[in-house]
């Protein structure tokens, strides 16, 4: 009735008036449908615009407790280093102690995993190429996974570039290997795949959807224990876990990244079979050959030596393994003095020097200054779990040329040391690190 429909005669349509009718009801549909798309947008942006708040919630809770929090946190694990140097190995003591420090390393890595998820992500994007970021992260992995876990890597097409932050991608590869490889009790292997798809329409994914358009897939498969249904549903979200050691930020950290990169993510998975992760981003074009290729902040070393310090022997170790994944040859040491005499007694030997930490806590500027007076030219790394409480006068006074987050993170770590070796190669043109190889 309202449509008019009721004023057209049953068969077929000749008047011109009945044409006018059924012209007037078929914009009404269409209106009436339009109306429809619009409110489904207008509720997909309130829900981005809810979700958002609630990431800026948590941003601010983040930031306002970490400073405090990781200043207790380091507290207790220089108490705790200093306590264990003067009790016996095999000591219940000792045992007990070295519990605590694995809980206040916990804590710390909570913060960290905490300041990642809730943070502010509004650096700019740039082209990323898949293939060089799989290479680099894929040299990370078979340094840190077990020898029990085989990471099987699938070529990566020359045209799978997204716009992204390199950093970002790489955590969610790291991310979704790790998981890979932990849900593998008795070993296995991973497999990584990447390739290139055409959307040729609207596709729903498990977590969120595809519009038409050109997509890189990156599939991360295991033959683990798998995900039973109920979990399936809940993985994603903040704090959720199934592991006594997890604290459930890593796939939610995916999920955030993945979101703010346009993706979306579908899983596979099937009790005592195994999982897969499908991380589907959009592809841009191919990036240009050069030079000035944005990405050259984020490549590999290229066997430069960098002198570490850290008293603690195991997280001395750590640094190290780390460093010789991203292809740099650390030179590590626990004893200042020694670092200090090994500097003095061959100049010309490294290229970065990285200073961890030393007890007592002004150790680090004290050696630093002192190497500073004896390689003036080389760049000196301060590695802290909180920079709040040394100005910026000390700092400068002892010769730091860059604070970076301890423990290390691969990616701000390659970054950093990119970006001071470029530097230096800038400002002494004769620099030529591989004069140096006979030391």
């Amino acid at each position: 009735m309202l449509l008019g429909f009721d004023a057209l005669r049953p068969g077929v349509i000749t008047q011109p008036g009945e044409f006018g009718l059924l012209r007037m009801a078929l914009d009404a549909v269409a209106n009436a449908v339009g109306r429809e798309h619009l409110e489904q947008e207008r509720a997909r942006l309130e829900t981005n615009l809810q979700h958002a708040r609630r990431m800026e919630t948590v941003g601010a809770l983040a930031s306002g407790i970490a400073h405090n929090f990781n200043n207790i946190v380091g507290a207790i694990l220089g108490h705790t280093e200093m306590a264990e140097a003067q009790l016996a190995p095999d000591s219940r003591p000792a045992h007990d102690i070295k519990e605590i420090r694995r809980a206040g390393e916990r804590a710390r890595d909570l913060v960290e995993q905490i300041l990642v998820f809730g943070g502010r992500r509004d650096a700019q994007r740039r082209p990323v190429s898949m293939k060089k970021l799989v290479a680099e992260t894929s040299s990370l992995l078979r340094a840190s996974l077990a020898s029990r876990i085989e990471l099987v890597i699938g070529e990566v097409p020359e045209a799978a570039v997204v716009s992204g932050q390199p950093e970002q991608l790489q955590q969610v590869l790291l991310n979704l290997c790790n998981n890979a490889a932990q849900a593998m009790d008795q070993g296995g292997r991973v497999e990584v795949e990447t390739e290139l798809h055409e959307v040729t329409g609207t596709r729903a994914l498990t977590q969120g959807e595809l519009r038409r358009g050109r997509y890189v897939r990156i599939a991360v498969s295991d033959a683990g224990r798998g995900i039973d249904e109920m979990t399936l549903g809940h993985i994603f979200e903040p704090f959720f876990t199934t592991r006594l050691a997890g604290n459930g930020l890593g796939l939610a950290t995916v999920r955030e990244t993945v979101r703010e990169h346009d993706g979306a993510i579908d899983v596979w998975s099937a009790s005592g079979v195994g999982s897969r992760f499908e991380i589907w981003l959009p592809c841009i074009a191919e990036l240009a050959a050069g030079p000035d290729d944005s990405l050259r902040n984020f490549s590999l070393g290229r066997g430069e030596t960098v002198l570490v310090v850290e008293d603690a022997g195991q997280r001395l170790l750590a640094d190290e393994e780390m460093l010789a994944a991203l292809v740099y040859e650390p030179i590590g040491f626990t004893c200042a003095s020694d670092a200090l005499a090994a500097c003095r007694a061959a100049p010309r030997r490294f290229d970065v020097l990285l200073v961890g930490h030393l007890t007592p806590a002004n150790s680090a500027l004290d050696l630093a200054a002192a190497l500073h007076q004896s390689v003036p030219d080389v760049p000196i790394l301060l590695a802290t779990a909180s920079a709040d409480e040394v100005g910026a006068d000390a700092l400068a006074a002892a010769g730091i040329s860059e604070v970076v987050r301890r423990p290390l993170v691969s990616a701000e770590i390659a970054s950093v040391l990119a970006r001071w070796l470029h530097f230096r190669k800038l400002r002494s043109p004769s620099y030529d690190r591989n004069a140096f190889a006979q030391y």
